[in-house]
């Protein structure tokens, strides 16, 4: 009896799960310029559930994806190991016997030719990549291998702390790190550019603890 009742309430929630209508959302992802960008990751995340939705773009920019109804999806955009957060969309719920028919959805932005690894951390003092950064490096890895064509320039930078040569030589250090990692994570040696700037290109005060935070930073650039 208890296999029989088990069973029975299986069948049910399958079926109450069938009974979610699934919006197909044809989503068209281009630069400003209204160019196709192909092999860029979309994820939509539903608001209420967290689920995330993945789609990945074709050589037209464009893919099909299907979104459960009643429910607001936040839309990222993976690039550079990190997320751009654009806008939103919004999956009604269906009347009795109503169907979805297919909506477009336009992404429009222009990727950035440059980022800052802001979760990226080193020991101090040090070339060692802290364990927490692997994450947003792995991010990195799935960016470049969706995009073979594309070759990039690592950066690091420090603060004023200490003699020129010596922060020369450690941000070159930790810049060549970076590489090894995503060299070791398979992607292709010819296609990263390491160099270390040391403390010649601050972008804030040095005079402040949070200043020299900010300087100490490694920068990921597009060199095509």
């Amino acid at each position: 009896m208890k296999h029989f009742l088990t069973t029975w309430c299986m069948v049910l929630s399958m079926q109450l799960l069938s009974q979610v209508n699934m919006a197909p959302l044809k989503v068209i992802v281009m630069n400003k310029s209204r160019t196709a960008l192909s092999n860029e990751k979309i994820t939509f995340t539903a608001r209420t559930t967290g689920k995330e939705f993945v789609g990945t773009t074709d050589a037209r920019g464009q893919f099909l994806i299907h979104l459960p109804e009643n429910d607001t999806y936040g839309i990222t955009v993976a690039v550079f190991g990190k997320e751009l957060d654009q806008s939103s969309f919004e999956v009604p719920k269906l009347p009795p016997g109503a169907t979805f028919n297919t909506v477009s959805l336009e992404v429009v932005y222009d990727p950035p030719s440059s980022v800052v690894l802001e979760d990226l951390h080193f020991a101090t003092g040090k070339s060692d990549i802290l364990q927490a950064s692997y994450p947003m490096l792995d991010k990195l890895v799935d960016y470049l291998k969706r995009k073979p064509a594309t070759k990039i320039r690592i950066e690091g930078h420090t603060d004023n702390q200490g003699s020129v040569e010596l922060n020369r030589g450690l941000s070159e250090r930790r810049a060549n790190t970076v590489r090894d990692y995503l060299i070791h994570s398979g992607i292709a040696p010819e296609r990263i550019i390491a160099l270390g700037k040391g403390s010649s290109q601050a972008i804030a005060d040095n005079l402040t603890p949070e200043g020299r935070a900010k300087n100490r930073r490694t920068e990921v650039h597009i060199q095509e």
